[in-house]
């Protein structure tokens, strides 16, 4: 072997082992994300329940019970562009998989936005309420994933029963809905521009009822 290739691969190897340990570093800085369950008040998966501020009438009151999933960068570095998206299969079903883009929590127009357009259901500006978010280091956010909307009255002598749609639906532009005894494999996957997508898989089986809506998920 002629006396100058020892010195060349020495520095060749050196380069790659250099490269490689570069990568390696970047690699354990990157974004990390875990997702599960909202959970408070010692419930798992926990239920927010809230006033819709898209619709008023006088004598009803209108409200909205959400699945969400919490979403965390337990990384080195802040996700960027994070977007997530549901796939959809019915169990037993031969149809091909649902797929649809969801919004993050804080984008939610039926309670933050004021504006007549959803009320009657129309999203006005979807590029903003299904717009990608960054994800600060250790910082958390959640995202809708499943809604049941209901009303009652609250006039005296009148029926105060809780009237809701007979399905759950996706909080989507694209709306999926869910109809009860029926079991569903959802899985929701987070993307970000500089890390890999993570997913949670959760089964679906709502009785129909509204308390029912509570005890339907189960992670899968």
């Amino acid at each position: 072997m002629e006396t100058w290739i020892i010195p060349l691969l020495t520095a060749i190897g050196g380069a790659i082992v250099a490269l490689i340990g570069r990568e390696l570093i970047e690699w354990s800085k990157r974004p990390r994300f875990e997702i599960d369950f909202e959970e408070r008040e010692g419930q798992k998966p926990y239920i927010p329940d809230y006033n819709d501020e898209g619709i008023r009438s006088a004598g009803d009151t209108y409200r909205v019970k959400y699945l969400r999933l919490i979403v965390r960068n337990k990384g080195k570095k802040p996700a960027m562009n994070c977007e997530a998206k549901l796939e959809l299969v019915i169990e037993g079903a031969s149809d091909a998989t649902h797929k649809v883009a969801l919004h993050w929590s804080r984008r939610d127009p039926r309670l933050y936005s004021t504006s007549g357009d959803v009320e009657l259901g129309v999203i006005d500006e979807p590029e903003k309420v299904f717009a990608p978010i960054n994800l600060n280091i250790n910082d958390e956010e959640t995202v809708d994933i499943l809604t049941l909307p209901y009303s009652f009255s609250t006039v005296a002598d009148t029926d105060h029963s809780p009237r809701f749609p007979p399905h759950i639906e996706t909080v989507s532009l694209r709306q999926l809905v869910l109809q009860p005894k029926n079991t569903y494999h959802c899985k929701v996957t987070v993307y970000s521009s500089n890390t890999t997508p993570e997913s949670f898989k959760f089964k679906v089986n709502w009785d129909g009822t509204l308390e029912g809506f509570n005890k339907a998920f189960i992670k899968d």
